[in-house]
């Protein structure tokens, strides 16, 4: 059975960028590897891309998240070919699909989904081609 796409990395989302690179950085392994708008990235201290890596997402309050403060990402090929595909298997459009665009830049494509049971995901195109 062909895959939608492929396990890409957990999100967890913090009020603050700094405490949480610090936190996740001391529970995971992981060290601070640079920011882009409201994210930081956490990468294996040995650059490693083989292994897993973490993204912290800077929110207003957790309470504005609706998804309990962690979900996981899933890079895609095809975004709208990708929600197609989840919404066939039982998922749902949490958010349509639109461009990250940090300073103006377009990062990355990306759609927020819900699994059948109601947990948030993202589906991903990065990098843009």
């Amino acid at each position: 059975m062909a895959s939608v796409g492929k396990l890409w990395k957990p999100v967890v989302n913090v009020t603050d960028l700094e405490a949480g690179e610090r936190f996740w950085s001391s529970v995971c392994g992981l060290v601070p590897a640079g920011r882009h708008g409201q994210f930081a990235v956490l990468d294996p201290p040995d650059g490693d891309e083989r292994e897993p890596w973490m993204l912290l997402q800077h929110v207003p309050s957790l309470d504005s998240c609706g998804d309990g403060g962690v979900h996981i990402d899933v890079r895609v090929e095809d975004v709208a070919k990708a929600v197609a595909e989840v919404e066939a298997l039982g998922g749902s459009v949490a958010r349509l699909p639109e461009f990250y665009r940090p300073d103006g830049v377009d990062l990355l494509e990306w759609a927020v989904m819900r699994d059948p049971f109601g947990n948030p995901f993202c589906l991903v195109r990065w990098p843009l081609d």
